[in-house]
């Protein structure tokens, strides 16, 4: 929160999503919690010149309000809280979402492919082992960039789903599965084609894999 306050005294523009416990108010006097307020999935809300959480009471901002519809039945889980000095909820939200490119990125260094949260390092071997993951996370990123270029990426993973504007892979998930594809198919070849030659009726299918594998072969 204070982080926000800052961002708003020095004029920079900013989208900070909020926990759903965190309290806000209008007037400065009555605090609610954002769980509390009535959006429910498929609706989206824009709160102008609110403050937040009782114990700072900063302001005045903005908060903007979203819970995506369903999807299959399914809603997300929770909306989206995003705290804001923008002026409207449209800006709000695509400001927010271009920030899924550095999502992304967090996500392939802690969990998505490296580790990076559990080596429990000291700092001098932790930005070793950062300037090693840099090395590697750019090998690998520019190696998905290749395999999209070469239309490749079907083969390894599904690209893009409906109701999706965003890939669902980053360049750097998709170089480092497709390396993985060929150590597999290396170490377990013998298994693959025996069970390629169990459904010999798919066979032009199983042509098209290889040829992709080939090519996948050539860049790493």
């Amino acid at each position: 929160m204070k982080l926000a306050n800052w961002l708003y005294k020095w004029g920079v523009d900013f989208a900070l999503r909020q926990k759903k416990n965190t309290c806000i108010s209008d007037d400065e006097q009555v605090y609610v919690a954002l769980e509390h307020l009535e959006i429910k999935p498929g609706k989206r809300q824009f709160y102008a010149n609110i403050c937040c959480t009782k114990k700072h009471q900063l302001g005045n901002f903005n908060l903007a309000a979203y819970w995506k519809r369903k999807y299959r039945r399914k809603p997300p889980k929770v909306p989206w809280y995003i705290l804001t000095s923008l002026p409207s909820l449209k800006l709000t939200l695509s400001f927010y979402a271009a920030r899924w490119g550095i999502e992304t990125l967090f996500k392939d260094c802690k969990t998505g492919g490296y580790n990076l949260e559990n080596t429990k390092v000291n700092e001098r071997r932790l930005l070793a082992t950062i300037l090693l993951m840099t090395i590697a996370y750019t090998l690998a990123t520019f190696n998905g960039i290749s395999c999209k270029k070469q239309q490749l990426d079907e083969y390894i993973c599904r690209p893009t789903e409906k109701q999706r504007a965003v890939p669902r892979h980053s360049d750097f998930w998709i170089g480092l599965y497709g390396f993985l594809w060929v150590e597999s198919m290396t170490l377990w070849s013998d298994i693959a084609l025996g069970l390629m030659n169990l459904k010999p009726h798919k066979r032009l299918y199983f042509q098209q894999g290889l040829k992709a594998l080939f090519y996948l072969q050539s860049t790493v």
